[in-house]
Parts: C-alpha cells; structure tokens; sequence
C-alpha cells in the first residue's frame, strides 16, 4: 500500500455490509451523519429488498469511486467523522478497523482493479433490525427508535420535523419480516467472520435472534464473532443461549452515565436493572461465552461534566472493561459538547485532562487508545472544528420541551447547569 493510501484507506469500503433500519445498504455508521447510502449505476438508493447480491452492492460505481478516493489519498465526503476524529488526535473507527483487518488489508488493495472493482467477499456485516426500542433518548430520533414517533414534531425545531408521511413510514419497517432479510444474511454468511447488531435496540428485535439461528445452522457459527450497540436494559435467556455456538460476543453498554442522569439522557431507562446486567456479565462472561464487555458513551453537553463518574464506577470489575469508550455526539448539533458556556468546558477538560494522566500508564497496551482517545473529547469541545452553531439557548430550548412532556427538570439531574439556564 502506497503512503497515499495509507492516510485514508479503510477496508470497510472493501469488505463491510452495512444495513440501516429502514432495509437500505449504507457504506458504515460512521458516515451516517452523511448521505452515505449506496446508490445503483442509476442513482437510485439500494434496499435489501431489491434482492441484488453483495458484489453487485460493492462493486457500484459508487462504492468502486470511493475506493478510488481511498487510495489515491482523498477523504471521500462520507469519511469527514474519521477525518475529524483523526485531525483532533483521536482514534477514529478508521483506525480501528485497519488494525482489526490487518491480515487483509495487502490483500484487499492489491486485488483492487484499476476501475475500482473488488471481489467483494463480505467478512463483516452491520445490521439495524427496524426501530423497535425500549428507550427515547434525548440524542436520538424516530428512524431509531418507534418512541420517538409519537412527540417528534411537537419538541423538535421546525427544520428538523417531519412530514406526517415520513413518521408513518417510521412505523412500517416491515423488510425485516420479509424472505429478504435472510436471504441477504444467507448470500455472506459463508465468509463471515464478524457481524454486528445496534438499534433499534438489537436484544428485543426478535429478527436478531432469527439471524444468530442461521448462522448455527449454516455450521459458520464457530467462526463469527458477535458484536452489539445495546442499552443493557434487558439480557435475554434465549440470546445468551445462542451465544454459546458462535467464537465469541463483545458487548458496547451505550451508557452515558451513572445512575439518575443516565435516566435522564436515555429515558426511561432504569439504573438498577442496567447495573444488575452488567454485574450479571462480570459474574457469568464465561458461561455464555462474552469475551469482552465495554461501555460506549456518547459523549454530549449533558454529560461531559459527569465522565469521571463513569471512570470511578468501572474500577470496581475485573472483567468489564475499567475504561469507557468515548464517541464525541455530532448530531444534533445544539446537544454537543461545542455547544456549553466557556466556563463549562474549562472544568470538563480539566476533569478529562486529569483522568487522562492518571490512566495513561496504568491501562493495558491494548487498550491504551481509549485513554488517548480523550484527547479528541478535549478538543473537539473546545476547537472551531465542532459545530458553529454554538447554541446554549437552542440546546435549553429543547432540553425544556422534552422534560416538559416527561415531567423532569434538568436542574434536578444537572444542578451545576443551574446558574446558566
């Protein structure tokens, strides 16, 4: 691979199957901020349900351009998340997934033709089963989760509501339930080695576990590793039981927060039931073969003041990872970091600054780079690389609203919001 290359080849473009919930074929969820669906010779959006096989997805001109762009050294528009992450000194899923395909990467570029085509053969697939959600998180919206539906248009700006058309469309995700689910599964199972399920949230969607089945059955289970994006509120049985066939099952908490304010963010999630989870896999990882649990937060205004009560929580496990992964929130902008008073910031990035130091050398070597990663939090909150339109007055403005229809009060939750609200 040329040095080029190297700045912005990601092996995603060569080798990932990424399905939204609405059934379209999208290049990652890193880009999804962006208009990354993957669209036919045509122009038109490619769905699960138009049957179309994995090398034709990837091998559209599209996704062949992108390739291109990757190895010449460009930044394809969709990449501009890992671009940021990298330019901020973080570590972006890029980087992640160079490292998790290290043993492909020489392969996959040197098999590229000069047009961009590429075997195609899907090692790693992404699947957002629908919208079906227990939660209503304040960041989140109705294509994610059916709770949201409902009270979308009465809370949210006039530029970010929806048609009564599109919400009812949010209702109707009925290509899960269709032959054209498994038989998309079918058409890359055999060369798996890696899928992942996220939301909705994947525990309840009964379609996941309907995907794990085929796996076993198809015999490939032993070589697949399972990954989730789950709010740890439930852990069902009969999921654990199918664990046990595949390589392995990492778990990403999205958990934002500890106790009350975590409510308060992914309402109405409940902290006894989630802390009884995670000490459920601290106890019991082995017998249903978890090989790693991590907790993923969103890092946003509502609670970058609190992240160090997230690292002090986690010292108590063994086997729980004692290190949050951080993910900077970009949509909606008046909910990121970017948006809080000068003052604000200045504390979160000296409590963040201090944790950095306090870990650096105290975590393992593979781990080392979520405590870099705090780093990028730091400067993203506080660099003109975040988003300009720096509302504190917006972000108040709807904060009011949901808490209004949910009878809460932020200063309840955030007390030391109080002197600027």
């Amino acid at each position: 691979m040329n040095e080029n290359a190297k700045k912005t080849y990601c092996p995603l473009a060569w080798t990932h199957s990424f399905v939204n919930q609405n059934g379209a074929y999208q290049v990652c969820c890193t880009s999804e901020e962006f208009d990354n669906n993957i669209r036919d010779n045509e122009g038109k959006v490619m769905f699960v349900s138009d049957g179309v096989d994995p090398h034709t997805v990837m091998n559209t001109d599209y996704m062949k351009n992108i390739r291109l762009q990757m190895l010449a050294g460009e930044w394809p528009a969709i990449c501009t998340r890992c671009k940021i992450s990298e330019t901020l000194e973080g570590v972006s899923r890029r980087n992640v997934e160079i490292t998790n395909f290290a043993a492909y990467n020489e392969d996959f570029v040197s098999s590229t033709e000069p047009d961009g085509t590429v075997p195609a053969i899907i090692k790693s697939a992404d699947y957002r089963l629908g919208n079906l959600c227990n939660l209503q998180c304040r960041m989140c919206n109705p294509r994610s989760t059916k709770m949201w539906i409902k009270e979308w248009n009465e809370i949210k700006p006039e530029l970010e509501q929806f048609s009564e058309e599109v919400l009812e469309s949010y209702q109707k995700y009925d290509w899960i339930d269709s032959p054209a689910l498994l038989n998309d599964f079918a058409a890359k199972a055999s060369h798996l080695e890696h899928i992942h399920f996220a939301g909705g949230e994947p525990l309840i969607v009964p379609q996941m576990s309907l995907v794990l089945q085929k796996c076993i059955d198809s015999g490939n289970a032993a070589n697949i590793l399972v990954t989730y994006n789950t709010n740890l509120t439930v852990l069902p049985m009969k999921v654990l039981e199918l664990w046990k066939h595949f390589k392995g099952v990492k778990i990403l908490a999205s958990i934002d927060a500890i106790g009350d304010l975590n409510y308060y963010i992914r309402y109405p999630s409940k902290w006894d039931q989630i802390e009884k989870n995670l000490r459920f896999i601290e106890e019991n990882h082995k017998e249903y073969n978890i090989t790693e649990c991590m907790l993923s937060t969103t890092v946003q205004a509502l609670n970058v003041l609190r992240l160090d009560e997230i690292y002090t929580y986690l010292e108590q496990f063994k086997f729980i990872v004692r290190v949050p992964n951080l993910v900077n929130l970009y949509m909606p902008p008046y909910q990121q970091t970017t948006v809080l008073p000068l003052a604000l910031r200045k504390i979160a990035s000296i409590q963040l600054q201090q944790r950095m130091n306090d870990l650096i050398d105290q975590v393992p070597p593979h781990y080392k780079y979520l405590v870099e990663n705090i780093q990028q939090i730091i400067h993203f909150m506080n660099s003109p690389n975040g988003n300009q339109q720096k509302s504190f007055e917006r972000f108040w403005d709807f904060q009011h609203k949901y808490d209004e229809l949910k009878n809460l009060k932020l200063r309840d939750y955030l007390p030391e919001f109080e002197s600027f609200i």
